[in-house]
């Protein structure tokens, strides 16, 4: 099959950072390694540097360069025992557990938003398996103490509101010294996530078997060398996606790679569905941008795309139907209500029940402050409707230096933004 690109097209040409869940499961399994690991091309954001900084703290001997970090000795004597995580839900889910390992008690504490987001399910899991944490309200601030003999066994997890408990458990029972099975319920948020971690792990020579409604982690003594090397993020890939989407052009992506570990590259598979064309090349992926038709989909797995989906449905020629997006809003924002809120102040409605929430096309829009809600992924998805809308204003931009500093940098070269 072929296919003739359309003529007179404008194109733009982005490089997009590394993944930023792959940076903060690559320098977490390289902190548990007794051996050197060297990780290629980490994103360098706010949360990554959270990480990077605390398993520091934890005892780690890490070495930054330019594209590169170096791990040479893994994490076990506390060097500073006060972890401020900011508003980084994914490092406190992985760190917190990580504790087991360490030799003193450590105290964590983020941003307000941060101590307002659930880690009930996580702290009682970790209660189960011996471990100590002194917290009010089930949240943050806590002080959590290391269990040497933290249990292996079978633990159920239930009414997990994020992934991360599982990933952050998985790859803390890598040191353990027995088996550890986690049982959840089949409609965990954001499986995809969990399988990116198990993939992971196994690219790093773990054993870990992995099932709709299970995973067991064979732990095993890790003295490895290890050379990783991350690859382009996909979520960020959805904002670029949506942008040649709504402005009808074409977009390039040098350096991404499909498949990747990523359930957020179902992004592509939608634009497609829509109408646009994908094109997979050897070392990029070119987009062609066109939206035929609305949406009807199960967002369960891709929770970090609807922000992007919902901004791409204002533009399309029927409603959007965003199924199973409850769980938005344990992210760092309430980001149900942050989209309808922004999407009305653009002058379009929304409609949010049951868990599912639809998006109508925006008959006309009018002027208007984004609220970002100090939320990444909200601003850089609103920005992204600025860019066909005009008279749009992000709020706080700096939020995006979360996952993705480089965002303003890269829109403004082609457009002019607020």
């Amino acid at each position: 099959m072929f296919l003739i690109l359309s003529k007179g097209i404008e194109e733009k040409r982005i490089e997009l950072p590394s993944s930023k869940s792959v940076t903060h499961r690559a320098l977490i399994l390289g902190a548990l390694n007794s051996g050197k690991t060297i990780i290629k091309n980490p994103l360098k954001s706010e949360d990554t540097e959270i990480t990077l900084s605390a398993l520091k703290s934890f005892g780690a001997r890490i070495a930054q360069k330019e594209n590169e970090v170096e791990i040479v000795s893994p994490i076990g004597r506390v060097t500073n025992d006060e972890i401020y995580l900011g508003n980084s839900g994914s490092s406190a889910r992985f760190l917190i557990p990580l504790v087991t390992h360490l030799d003193k008690p450590v105290k964590f504490s983020g941003t307000e938003e941060l101590h307002g987001r659930p880690f009930a399910e996580l702290f009682d899991v970790l209660r189960r398996t011996g471990m100590k944490i002194e917290a009010e309200n089930n949240s943050l601030p806590a002080i959590v103490f290391p269990e040497p003999e933290m249990k292996p066994g079978k633990y159920k997890l239930s009414k997990l509101p994020s992934s991360q408990i599982v990933s952050g458990l998985m790859m803390t029972s890598a040191l353990l010294r027995k088996p550890v099975e986690l049982l959840f319920s089949e409609n965990i948020p954001s499986f995809p996530y969990i399988k990116l971690t198990q993939k992971m792990m196994r690219n790093f020579g773990l054993n870990v078997k992995l099932n709709d409604n299970s995973v067991i982690v064979n732990p095993e003594p890790l003295n490895y060398q290890w050379r990783y090397s991350c690859e382009k993020d996909m979520s960020a890939a959805s904002y670029w996606v949506a942008y040649a989407m709504i402005n009808r052009l074409r977009v390039r992506l040098p350096g991404t790679i499909l498949p990747t570990l990523q359930g957020d590259e179902e992004i592509f598979t939608i634009a497609e569905k829509l109408g646009s064309y994908v094109i997979l090349n050897k070392d990029e992926v070119l987009i062609e941008g066109e939206i035929n038709s609305g949406l009807d989909w199960d967002c369960e797995a891709v929770p970090d795309i609807v922000p992007t989906l919902a901004v791409i449905a204002l533009f399309a020629p029927a409603p959007f139907t965003l199924r199973n997006v409850h769980n938005l809003k344990f992210k760092e924002s309430n980001r149900i209500e942050a989209i309808r809120e922004n999407i009305k102040r653009l002058g379009g409605e929304t409609n949010y029940a049951g868990g599912t929430l639809t998006v109508f096309p925006l008959k006309k829009s009018t002027p208007a402050i984004i609220n970002s809600f100090d939320d990444h992924r909200i601003a850089m998805s609103f920005a992204v409707a600025g860019t066909k809308l005009g008279n749009v204003t992000i709020d706080n931009p700096g939020c995006v230096s979360k996952s993705y500093p480089e965002f303003w940098t890269h829109l403004t070269e082609w457009e002019k933004v607020s």
